[in-house]
Parts: structure tokens; sequence; C-alpha cells
């Protein structure tokens, strides 16, 4: 038998590796309100010392591998919750506390919301990233026909630019990269024309995305087009004023539309921290025969949403944490109607300035993300869990 006999070095570096493995934990934790016993989505969960993390999904769940760092879980309307350094987890559920509301006897609750929109246009190179970037994201789609998934695609996509404001002449540039899932079904509309199915799968034209993920596009356009909209400040923490709109419905041409959302600004610099617009539609149809079987087809539109959330890195400057867009259709084939959700989102993962990428893997933005999905990986290992429903759909349960 043959003995082997260990340097004091080989040593040093067993304990060095053992010492690493024992600080890095894979663990799926769930964040829950306190208060209520509800999960919290969206809710970001970052390394402090690396910037980088994962965000949680609509069950509140988030896997995510923990260092010896300091890991914040932060998410509007909550405190921060801070996991300190080297500190052993003694569970897998943490919980957040929402913060404390008031609502100033001196502030008028109308509120001149296109005002302060404009205001934080005017000053948008001060509030937001304003240097070349590349964000390292995570990209879902979703769609469902008759309250049934049909397609689920989550993947690592990067995306560079020189500043986050859009312009006529940006020069956008997003790359697919890694693929976590992949699923995609005829949507069935069509059952006596399979080859409509096949070839009309339904989805979010990307090129039409791009503008909705630049704030300043969303809120120029908001401004534009709802020029009498009147503001609400509702009852908000003590750094934040909540303000919620709601317009009356406008009709041309025989459609009708009206919009609701939410915009949450910064107390104290009065920037924008999370935009939420809802457009509803009364109306909208748009008709159409089928070549190959000569029946009418019918498409409703219903509703179209955005949300986008930010976050505070170096010298206070905001960075867009997540985006999340939706479209409700009805859609009438045969008899029988279908509602139809097409959904996208954007979690930033980690952001790092990068005056200048390649070309290679470019996203072509006129054809369906499904039909672009490449094999390289570009971005890093953190994803999105996916909640029971979609996990059951990928599983064919």
């Amino acid at each position: 038998m043959r003995i082997f006999k260990w340097t004091k070095e080989q040593i040093v570096i067993v304990l060095c590796l053992v010492f690493q493995i024992g600080l890095s934990q894979n663990r799926t934790l769930v964040v829950v309100d306190k208060t209520t016993g509800f999960p919290v989505d969206n809710a970001a969960i970052f390394s402090i010392e690396e910037n980088e993390g994962t965000f949680t999904n609509s069950e509140g769940k988030a896997a995510i591998v923990l260092k010896n760092g300091t890991f914040k879980i932060s998410k509007l309307g909550f405190d921060d919750v801070i996991l300190e350094k080297g500190r052993e987890l003694q569970s897998d559920t943490i919980f957040m506390i929402a913060q404390a509301v008031q609502l100033d006897e001196i502030v008028i609750k109308s509120f001149n919301l296109n005002k302060a929109i404009q205001y934080v246009l005017d000053n948008y190179a001060r509030f937001y990233v304003h240097t070349p970037f590349e964000k390292e994201c995570s990209f879902k789609e979703t769609v469902s026909v008759d309250n049934q998934l049909k397609r689920l695609i989550l993947s690592k996509i990067n995306w560079w630019d020189k500043t986050y404001e859009f312009q006529k002449r940006s020069k956008i540039k997003l790359r697919l990269g890694a693929i976590d899932y992949n699923k995609n079904i005829p949507l069935d509309i069509f059952t006596d024309v399979p080859r409509v199915n096949e070839n009309n799968s339904g989805y979010i034209n990307p090129g039409s995305l791009i503008s909705a993920i630049y704030l300043n596009s969303c809120l120029s356009n908001f401004v534009k087009f709802n020029k009498d909209v009147i503001g609400v400040v509702e009852e908000s923490p003590s750094d934040q004023i909540i303000v919620s709109f709601e317009s009356d419905w406008e009709t041309t041409k025989e459609v009708s539309k009206r919009v609701r959302g939410k915009v949450i600004f910064d107390k104290k610099s009065k920037a924008v921290l999370e935009f939420r617009n809802t457009v509803e539609y009364q109306n909208n149809l748009t008709k159409g025969i089928v070549k190959e079987s000569k029946k009418e087809s019918i498409t409703e539109n219903k509703t179209a949403s955005w949300r986008l959330t930010f976050h505070k890195i170096e010298n206070d400057v905001l960075a867009l944490k997540s985006f999340e867009a939706s479209a409700e259709a009805l859609i009438t084939y045969d008899n029988k109607m279908h509602p139809v959700v097409f959904e996208n989102s954007i979690y930033v993962f980690k952001e790092t300035a990068v005056d200048k990428v390649n070309n290679d893997g470019l996203i072509n933005l006129s054809k369906p993300i499904y039909q672009s999905l490449p094999v390289a990986t570009i971005a890093s290992t953190n994803t999105i869990l996916l909640n029971k429903i979609e996990s059951d759909f990928i599983n064919g349960k």
C-alpha cells in the first residue's frame, strides 16, 4: 500500500476549500409578509459586496447561493432585511415587515401627476444611469389560452446601451443566452385548421417592447396622451410619495379606453421608483377571415400593462431592477371565445459599466423570441424559480 504524505501547503489549500464550501450554501428561500403571511413576490435578494443576486417568484421563493458575504432583501413598501456576513440561517423562511405609512394632514390629496412626471423627465440624466452599461438579466415569456399555459420561456439575456434613456437613434443591443426552459405548443384556437395553430402561435413583437423598458419613453408617452389625468396621494412610507391615478373613458372611432395605475416617487429627490400603467379597452376589435376554413376570427384587445421598478446604486443613482409587461385579449372563432394572456418580464441580476460590446448573437427584434433562442451561455447562473403552475406545465402534469 502506498502512503501519501501531505505537505503543509496542501493541507492549507484543502482546509481553505472545505471552509469555502461550508460558507457557500445553495438555499431556496421563501420571503413572507410577517403581518399577513402572504408571499412577497419580486423581492430582490442581492449580495451587497458583489451587487449581484436574484428575485422571488409569485410564491415568494428564490434560489440563491449564500456565500460568506452580506445579502440584502428589499422591496418597495417593506423594510430591508439584512442577512449578515458569516451568519448561519436558521430557517429558509424570511419575514419582511411592511413599512409604516402616513398621510400628512397638510398634503392635498389631489396631485398634479403630469407636473411631477415632467420634473423627472427634465432631470432624467441626474436621476438614472447615464453611462454605458451591460445588464445581465433573466428574460421570461409566458402565453396562456383558456387559463392554460401554452408557452414558457426562461432564458438569460444581456442588454447593452450607452445610456438608460431611449432615443430614436439608441444603439440597443440584446443577446439571448443559456436557456433554462423553453416549451411552446400550439395555441389550439383554430382546432379545425392545425396548420394555422402551428404557424400563428401568437407573440408580442419584441421590437414593440424595446421602448417600454426605458422609463423616459414610458413617461413621455404618458404625459403626451394623458393630459387630464388626476393623481391621488395614498398613504405612503415616510420616504416615498405613492400616487394612484385613473382616467375617464375616452372614445375614438368606437373604441373606448382609459388608463389606471400607480407611481411611487422618492420623497427626497422626486425621482420615480416604480411606475405601473394599465390601458383598458372596450370594443377594440380586429376582424378577419381564416383563409383555410373561411370562418371569421375576432380578436378583442382588453388590456395592456407595464410595470418598472428601480433601486439605488452608487451615488444614489437609480437603475432598473425589473420590467413586466402583459397583454390580455379575447379571440373568438367558430362561436367559441378564448381568453389569451401574453406576459414578458426582465429581471436585472447584475449591472456592469461597459463601453463597448460585440455584435455576436444579437436578437432579431422582428421575429418572435421563441424563434430566436440560441445555445451559448452569456450571463450568470442566477435564475427565477418557477411557481407550481409553471413547473407542472414544464413537467407535463
